[in-house]
């Protein structure tokens, strides 16, 4: 069989490809509302795009960007990355660009992808072009590249081998039997690791991935139509999406195909989840955890959960190794990154720990609090750092306040979430002769972050409250945002 991957040894990632093309030639890969695209037609494409990629200098120990809106064109650029030996690093392509130079340079990417003709861009076919970046080969495996949020603002480059991904993608597919004749709602942005489902787990099985638009996101009875029309057998999202989509209307009567409903990316509230039971009686519901750093590492039948009790995030899934060290939680395994590209320049964060069964492992160190329960499951309780989770997207606050503290006029920064969604609120000790300082601040927040780490409402409030340590005092601020929030609300209304 003829490869994707001219690489000595062909990537695992390719070989997912190579393998459904192989199996499944003349079944639908990708469906859009444009147009249906066969295996065959798939590795054709890749081949074509990974030969003139090739043809500018993309290959093995070069870190390329792909700058391309979530369409059918960017899973092809995708795969054709990862078909030359070289490091693909997703974009948003909604991002500003001075955030997109920034994560460049972050990455030091050699390449970037783009969907429009730029001035010293080199097309490459599929309506894309290439632009070719001054930056020696960096010393780097095959894999993936995602960015999550930096203690300074500017987000880490979290690179993920090509053995972790794939180990993920044919885990998962395997796990909940995912078939060629599954449609699977390929809704998550490139950017998060939750895409690689959409993009590989789906091959794995050499099921169709259906490209959700991303004008359906705000509108949830819009989405179950959809997810009716094109009848969807699965879904992965995080609970924002689901919870949605129960709200709306969507469950078993209305959507006779979903028989498989997978979340990730943030808590599900109890509440909320017990919903889901109900809706979807004889689905296939997964909770599956992990950060960025991991993708998933553990995974929960919530068919066995009982409502009333708090909801586990299970057991480590196959070849993977969790354990709770301190009271944090701690994973080692094939899934595990390989490090942190900063400037260029991998550094590994992972540590040799310890785990109860006396073996040594290189290990991550996630920052969750976790404990097993009484079933011996594992269950969180919180973070050991100022990070949060929202819609499934990883916040540092300190990183939030970090950007604001760096503009003029600012002498300190203290952000807070507060309510059941989770409204962030910004509070800054500003000079109050300035009378544009916040119109500052939210120019530079806006620059520097993306827009799922701005916050909702940007207070001045002078000096900020501390505790009897000197610190400043968080639980008042949060109850000071609550108050805030609930007269914006009312004043509203």
């Amino acid at each position: 069989m003829q490869t994707l991957s001219t690489c000595t040894a062909v990537s695992e990632l390719s070989a997912i490809l190579d393998d459904a093309v192989a199996d499944h030639p003349n079944l639908c890969a990708i469906s859009t509302e444009t147009e249906h695209i066969t295996y065959a037609e798939l590795g054709g494409r890749v081949a074509a795009l990974a030969g003139r990629l090739r043809d500018a200098g993309v290959g093995p120990d070069r870190i390329v960007a792909v700058h391309v809106p979530r369409s059918a064109t960017a899973i092809i650029a995708i795969h054709a990355v990862i078909a030359t030996g070289a490091v693909v690093a997703p974009l948003d392509a909604n991002d500003r660009p001075e955030r997109v130079c920034a994560l460049l340079d972050q990455a030091g990417a050699s390449h970037l992808i783009v969907a429009d003709r730029e001035q010293s861009a080199t097309e490459i076919g599929e309506g894309l072009a290439v632009v070719r970046r001054d930056v020696a080969p960096t010393r780097v495996d095959p894999g993936y590249l995602l960015f999550t949020s930096g203690s300074t603002g500017v987000p880490k480059g979290v690179l993920l081998s090509d053995r972790a991904v794939a180990h993920f993608a044919q885990w998962a597919a395997e796990s909940v039997g995912l078939a060629s004749d599954d449609r699977v709602a390929a809704q998550a942005s490139l950017t998060f690791d939750l895409s690689t489902f959409d993009v590989f787990a789906t091959a794995a099985a050499g099921a169709t991935a259906v490209i959700f638009p991303d004008w359906l996101k705000p509108f949830p009875a819009d989405t179950v139509d959809w997810l009716a029309e094109q009848r969807i057998t699965a879904l992965y999202g995080v609970p924002t999406l689901v919870k949605g989509i129960v709200a709306a209307g969507g469950r078993s009567s209305t959507l006779p195909d979903l028989t498989t409903v997978l979340f990730a990316g943030e808590p599900y509230p109890v509440a909320a989840l017990a919903d889901l039971q109900t809706a979807f009686p004889d689905a296939a519901i997964g909770n599956w955890y992990g950060p960025t750093e991991t993708n998933v590492c553990t995974a929960y039948d919530v068919r066995q959960w009982r409502p009333g009790t708090p909801v586990p995030i299970g057991e480590a899934i196959d070849g993977v190794s969790v354990a709770v060290v301190e009271d944090e939680l701690v994973v080692a395994g094939p899934t595990l990154l390989t490090g942190y590209v900063v400037d260029g320049v991998v550094s590994d964060p992972a540590t040799d720990i310890v785990f109860p069964d006396g073996r040594t492992r290189r290990a991550y160190r996630t920052g969750d609090r976790a404990y097993r329960d009484d079933d011996g499951q594992l269950v969180l309780l919180g973070r050991v750092d100022r990070q949060i989770k929202r819609s499934g997207y990883r916040i540092d606050l300190s990183g939030i306040e970090a950007v604001a503290s760096d503009v003029g006029s600012v002498h300190g920064a203290a952000a807070v979430v507060t309510g059941d969604d989770e409204r962030l609120v910004l509070f800054v000790d500003v000079d109050p002769a300035s009378t544009t300082v916040l119109e500052t601040i939210d120019h530079a927040l806006c620059g520097a972050l993306p827009s799922y780490s701005l916050p909702d409402r940007v207070v001045a409030y002078t000096p900020l409250p501390t505790n009897r340590r000197g610190k400043v005092d968080l639980p008042r601020l949060e109850e000071l945002a609550a108050h805030i929030l609930t007269d914006q609300q009312e004043a509203q209304t």
